[in-house]
């Protein structure tokens, strides 16, 4: 896969490390003519010095086959424009940093593939490492007002029964059952086992109902 990555600060270059171990063409645009000269040289990728939201840089980066761009800089306004730009190009896949949580949602209207907050991510695990034992929240979405979350189904009553006879509030799926390494793609007619682990889309003003349910 041909992968852009406009920021080679701390959070993409170690993206940019991941995708390259893993065998992907990764470019990355950034400003910065020092940074850049160091990530020429400490990564085999190749590395475009210039401004992420000038076009013409981004086409010298091969903007135009590219089949996924994601823009890590720390200044939201560049991440927006870039990624008005990049919807210009039809780029297949576009992922945002979202540094203010509150400008998600200007990210979101422009229809890009994810627009990831960690600022929200690190308070949804804090917050769940706080108050909800054992569950790992795994990302918090729509705006706070929901959660996926990893849970560990403890609750004897509940064995063997089908997801959709689990009791579970009118606010929550259950999207995936893993068990003995197996993954198993959430339906309603799936035989849950104790001990397997749910991977539920929940509201967040129903987490606890969730949570008391399968006795996390």
């Amino acid at each position: 896969m041909y992968v852009i990555l406009v920021g080679g600060g701390g959070t993409g270059k170690a993206l940019a490390t991941h995708l390259v171990n893993e065998g992907h063409e990764v470019v990355i645009v950034e400003k910065d003519a020092d940074r850049a000269k160091n990530l020429a040289e400490n990564l085999d990728a190749l590395i475009v010095h210039g401004d992420g939201s000038d076009t013409e840089i981004l086409k010298d980066a091969g903007i135009e086959k590219a089949d996924a761009v994601a823009i890590t800089t720390p200044d939201d306004n560049t991440n927006l424009t870039v990624c008005q730009i990049l919807k210009k190009f039809n780029v297949p896949r576009i992922v945002a940093l979202v540094n203010e949580p509150s400008k998600k949602d200007l990210y979101i209207s422009l229809e890009i593939t994810a627009a990831i907050s960690p600022a929200q991510a690190v308070i949804s695990y804090l917050k769940n490492a706080l108050t909800q034992g054992k569950s790992k929240s795994m990302a918090s979405i729509a705006g706070g007002n929901a959660e996926v979350l990893e849970i560990k189904m403890n609750n004897e009553d509940l064995d063997g029964r089908k997801v959709k006879d689990l009791g579970l509030p009118s606010g929550c799926v259950v999207g995936l059952v893993y068990r003995n390494g197996e993954v198993i793609i959430g339906d309603g007619d799936d035989i849950v086992r104790k001990g397997d682990i749910l991977t539920i889309i929940t509201k967040t003003d129903v987490v606890n109902d969730v949570l008391a349910i399968l006795k996390e």
